[in-house]
């Protein structure tokens, strides 16, 4: 064991530098590795959590024609459904809104206000996901005035205090219910992050608003418990065969689907009724991750092994002078099978170090995942044993063939390296080439189009707009107190309302127009007057909106060009929408509303009469150019304090907004960056060893071609050769796979940049770039030094 020890310091003290780059290398690698491997986990774990996940199923409606199907159906759809089959021993409706509302506690000075999410069902959802609650019983939700509030949001509002019994005022109306004063009842765990379950305020459905002749609209989702996970096939089966679709409003050729809770994540689903509620991820983007933490960690396992050989000719006499005096081949491999092993976990812990920092720092604030260590001890505890096993691994190669030689020749000072060898290591380096190649390809490709949906022109002015969520109150009794207070401030050119953000989602609520006798659906933005000017879109045809038009008798659209082209449409035509007659006063450009991954589709801007209840809480705020944008942020914070002093205003810019719209994109665009300059780092770290190896072997050579006149630059190009051919053949077998991959993912954005030839012709720039000043670096000292002291060592 003694032995052991000494070799393994012994390492450290004499091949610092090998050491140093070795040990680092694999530290960011498993540090890499642990981090994607983490995100990972956090999308393959996705509702998990909940007790009873294998038998929870959500109920879709598939169109087998339109070979699409949708999560959000009539009210009286999901009572009939929960009704339909004894395998279904519960089910509950949700409210699939993500709305927040304006909550007070305490009353005069000591009011406390807060923004937080309110969401209606059945009381069944408590048994369905099995809630554990921590104050309270979840048997409240029986009580139409009890809600049940998550522990993080009763330690925010009540400061540890006992918080069943406390009373919650909504300022708004939380849609399907009839009070606006809320008693705790009960106090539970919050949910990971990782589920459909939000940690929401969550509250009973009233009963008025469970109409059983519902059918028409969409405004529900249903989650049934079954009795097993195999009775799904038996529930769909009876409810299509006896169930009268044509009940539901502008259906036809339906099914019912039954989708496992545990598959959802993945679906990726976009329902054709409106935004879906759900939590989607490609299944895609999840394997790419994973495929990228397994290929860092080969590239890494690769470079250790040809850093390992590359000091045979440094270690090679010391190791057969213990074979000559005694020692055995077995013990002297076990001991460089330690070594190794002892390295990979001296950078394993390293790793879990960095992880600590950058956690501590956020510095990775971009990744979704939980990436405490104490969160994550599985990914750990496996990551420390793939460590071990790539030290044994990477070990087994360096440790056989550094004892293979014979000891007489050794001491001698002449030993040769074999062409199978050689051939392995240049193979070994070479695959790291290939992948560093079309990391950074991939890295350039993401890159580029973020930066092309940043700049994409959307149709409207993104530069000097704030947006601030009002209350109702505030929006529809003090708009005016608002607006006037705000353009009092210099630095405001206007002010506008809408009813949701604008922009800032794949998705929008779509309703059915009716005009000329025909009906087509599209999203629909119901905005005040202004609205048009403050968010600088252009008009093709017609009128603006005039301040006049929320007075009068008939509502007042705006439609895009598409809509347009797609239902001619002309000025002056009458729409309905079953909220009354309305006339088309205008056309605008194609104003990009939804993200790019979504095609541009029927879009209409609805300046309505006082009979449509929908509030306009969103205030849009132009900024003039060169505005101080903190002071601005202040006065609207002031302005609206003026008004209600508990309301908590949150402020935020377009570039907010697009980092939410953009969030996994970007995620995928870090990841991958510092993928590339990892494999980059771990692939140059492989060319220092193996050139050092070559350098320490060619030395006399080197001593022979100076005193036959070779010069510096002549011995550095004998080098350099061999690795500017190693970077081609690598550059041609990594561009189709590097194409296609970058191909792919761009199939994904309906805007898409294209597949630029340079950004092959720089890769490969970069690699043989960094690679040829790799090995003149190493090679300069060798090419420099004396020749007879070269050919005397030898």
């Amino acid at each position: 064991m003694k032995t052991l020890v000494r070799n393994f310091l012994g390492m450290f003290r004499r091949f610092q530098m090998a050491m140093f780059l070795n040990v680092a290398g694999l530290s960011v690698a498993f540090a890499a590795f642990l981090i994607l491997m983490m995100q990972v986990r956090y999308d393959y774990g996705f509702d998990r959590c909940h007790p009873k996940a294998e038998r929870i199923f959500l109920a879709e409606l598939c169109d087998s024609v339109m070979a699409d199907g949708r999560v959000i159906y009539p009210g009286a759809f999901p009572d009939v459904l929960i009704a339909s089959s004894p395998h279904i021993e519960a089910g509950t409706l949700i409210t699939p809104y993500d709305k927040r509302y304006y909550l007070t506690i305490g009353e005069g000075g000591d009011q406390k206000g807060f923004r937080e999410r309110v969401t209606t069902c059945h009381p069944d959802i408590v048994n369905i996901f099995g809630f554990t609650f921590v104050e309270g019983d979840g048997s409240c939700l029986e009580d139409p005035e009890k809600a049940i509030i998550p522990e993080s949001l009763a330690r925010r509002m009540f400061a540890g205090e006992p918080a069943v019994g406390r009373q919650i005022h909504s300022h708004d109306w939380v849609w399907t219910k009839t009070v606006k004063n809320m008693t705790v009842g009960a106090v539970y765990r919050d949910f990971p992050e990782n589920t459909q379950l939000s940690n929401n305020i969550y509250m009973a459905i009233d009963a008025s608003f469970r109409k059983p002749t519902e059918w028409g609209g969409s405004n529900w989702l249903c989650y049934l418990l079954l009795d097993s996970p195999e009775s799904a096939a038996a529930v769909e089966d009876n409810f299509n065969r006896t169930f009268d679709y044509s009940q539901i409003w502008g259906a036809d050729h339906l099914h019912l689907r039954l989708i496992p809770l545990e598959d959802i994540h993945y679906m990726n689903m976009q329902d054709v009724w409106g935004a879906s509620p759900l939590k989607t991820q490609s299944p895609d983007t999840v394997r790419l991750l994973f495929f990228i933490g397994w290929l860092i960690l080969l590239i890494a396992a690769v470079n250790y092994m040809n850093f390992s050989t590359a000091l045979t000719p440094m270690r090679i006499r010391s190791i057969n002078t213990q074979k000559v005096l005694g020692s055995p081949a077995g013990a002297l491999r076990l001991s460089l099978l330690v070594e190794a092993a002892g390295i990979c976990l001296v950078a394993y812990v390293l790793a879990l170090v960095w992880i600590y920092l950058l956690n501590r720092g956020q510095f990775l604030s971009f990744v979704e995942a939980d990436i405490s260590l104490l969160s994550n001890l599985s990914v750990v505890t496996a990551t420390g044993a793939i460590a071990l096993l790539v030290g044994v691994l990477a070990g087994v190669y360096p440790a056989y063939y550094i004892t293979s030689f014979p000891p007489a020749l050794v001491l001698k000072g002449s030993f040769g390296l074999s062409p199978a060898g050689k051939r392995l290591r240049t193979a070994l380096i070479g695959l790291q080439y290939v992948v560093s190649i079309a990391l950074i390809v991939g890295a350039c490709i993401i890159q580029l189009q973020n930066y092309f949906m940043r700049h994409y022109n959307l149709g409207f002015d993104r530069d000097r707009i704030v947006i601030a969520e009002l209350s109702n109150e505030m929006s529809g009794k003090h708009r005016d107190a608002y607006v006037d207070q705000l353009m009092k401030y210099p630095e405001i050119e206007n002010v506008a309302f809408a009813f949701q953000k604008f922009g800032g989602e794949d998705s929008y609520s779509t309703y059915e127009f009716s005009c000329k006798e025909e009906t087509f659906n599209g999203f629909l933005l119901n905005v005040s007057p202004s609205f048009l000017d403050v968010m600088g879109i252009r008009l093709t045809e017609g009128d603006n909106f005039s301040r006049t038009d929320e007075r009068d008798s008939l509502n007042h659209f705006v439609f895009n060009e598409t809509a347009r082209r797609a239902n001619d449409l002309h000025l002056g035509d009458l729409v309905d929408m079953g909220w009354g007659p309305g006339r088309i006063v205008g056309f605008t450009d194609d104003v990009l509303l939804t993200s790019m991954r979504e095609e541009k589709t029927n879009m209409a801007f609805l300046v309505s009469t006082p009979k449509v209840m929908q509030p306009l809480n969103f205030s849009y705020i132009r900024l003039r150019a060169g505005a101080d944008a903190e002071k601005v942020v202040g006065y609207i914070r002031e302005a609206a304090a003026n008004i209600d002093a508990s309301y908590p205003l949150e402020i935020e810019f377009y570039d907010s907004l697009y980092n939410q719209l953009y969030h996994r994109e970007e995620f995928v665009k870090q990841m991958v960056t510092w993928s590339s300059v990892l494999a980059i780092l771990i692939s140059i770290v492989g060319v220092f060893g193996l050139v050092i190896f070559e350098t320490q072997y060619r030395r006399k050579e080197i001593g022979i071609r100076k005193v036959h006149g070779a010069t510096v630059a002549d011995i550095l190009l004998m080098f350099n050769r061999k690795y500017f051919y190693i970077v081609v053949v690598c550059f041609i077998l990594a561009t189709p796979v590097a194409y296609m991959l970058a191909s792919g993912w761009l199939k994904t954005f309906v805007y898409r940049t294209p597949v630029y030839w340079w950004v092959f012709v720089l890769a490969f720039g970069i690699i043989l770039l960094v690679t040829l000043l790799t090995v003149s670096f190493q090679n300069w000292r060798t090419a420099r030094e004396n020749p007879v002291e070269s050919i005397h060592v030898e």
